[in-house]
């Protein structure tokens, strides 16, 4: 996560972490009023997330919508340069970001 130590030393209690977890791991969205959004979705994934928490929420939520996720190059964070402290892909995200934009429109 940003911010966090890049050291696990085993603490959750991370104001960061703490007090996000709970409510980010039981949030239910809205399926029915995104499927209504006068807008095309597109859900990401990082293709190197693996099964990482936030790579299993984005392809059970596209799954939900009847959507194929979109994949970007990196993983959670692929959009990073270094400036938190994780190292991205940000050319190749920024170059599949324009990719997938020109094709939506």
């Amino acid at each position: 996560m940003f911010g966090l130590p890049t050291e696990d030393e085993g603490r959750r209690d991370d104001a960061l972490l703490g007090q996000n977890l709970v409510p980010c791991t039981s949030y239910q969205p809205d399926l029915e009023a995104l499927r209504a959004a006068p807008v095309r979705l597109l859900v990401a994934v990082g293709e190197g997330s693996g099964e990482a928490l936030a790579a299993r929420a984005a392809r059970a939520l596209a799954e939900r919508l009847g959507a194929r996720p979109v994949d970007f190059p990196g993983d959670h964070g692929g959009f990073l340069g270094g400036e938190y402290g994780q190292m991205g892909e940000p050319d190749a995200f920024a170059a599949r970001l324009r990719e997938v934009l020109t094709d939506a429109a």
